[in-house]
């Protein structure tokens, strides 16, 4: 992945009375750095760069960032929860549409897989799991965004179609946990070690998750 990736369109920073920044301009930088905390930390690994060089290159001063952060430890838990809630937004925002649970969840489930394998996840998830030892918190934070957030839209999903009468389950949080297992684990799996699939692929092998899926939990004559 190249820096680019994440480099975001900056205008000059603006102060207002007295040489202090406003709270539009603080909020502005307080953007950049994050933007380019992420794309550092990404690109180069939590030891591959320094609180320095993220507030160097995102053209704020150090004291900007000492004064939101306590350490380097610090920015990257804030970085990474911006990072979720951006990257995962649109399952809290998926509408379920008429279609047959046959036909919705597959949509639903690509969509999933596509987030899911997408270059930046991949990496943020390679960057997850390499520092969680190091930052315990971090697990707290991967799971009340993981359970609360995304896990708690496509429960959701599926309650909406267990509401028409096209699925039963008894615990719906179960079911969303085995739903996400069987769509998104096995092509992340395959994008990480880098097994390549062609769309069609992709596919078939997502419909026979779902399959699979409601072959556990269709309500019989639906």
């Amino acid at each position: 992945m190249s820096d680019s990736t994440f480099i975001a369109t900056q205008s000059p920073f603006r102060r207002g009375p007295g040489g202090r920044p406003t709270r539009a301009e603080a909020e502005r930088r307080h953007r950049a750095l994050l933007d380019t905390a992420a794309r550092l930390f990404i690109t180069r690994g939590l030891d591959g760069v320094s609180l320095e060089a993220i507030a160097e290159e995102a053209g704020v001063a150090k004291r900007f960032v000492y004064a939101r952060y306590r350490d380097k430890g610090d920015l990257f838990a804030d970085t990474l929860r911006r990072l979720i809630q951006e990257r995962l937004s649109f399952i809290g925002s998926y509408e379920v549409g008429p279609a047959p649970v046959d036909q919705g969840l597959q949509t639903f489930a690509e969509k999933l897989e596509v987030a899911a394998t997408q270059p930046e996840a991949l990496a943020l998830y390679r960057l997850v799991i390499t520092e969680l030892h190091r930052f315990p918190a971090l697990s707290s934070l991967f799971v009340d965004k993981m359970r609360l957030n995304v896990l708690g839209s496509v429960t959701r999903v599926l309650t909406t179609y267990q509401t028409r009468g096209e699925v039963h389950f008894d615990d719906p949080m179960m079911a969303t946990e085995l739903f996400v297992t069987l769509v998104v684990q096995g092509a992340r799996g395959r994008a990480l070690v880098g097994i390549p699939e062609t769309p069609d692929e992709m596919r078939r092998r997502t419909a026979a998750a779902v399959r699979l899926f409601l072959d556990g939990c269709r309500v019989k004559g639906r």
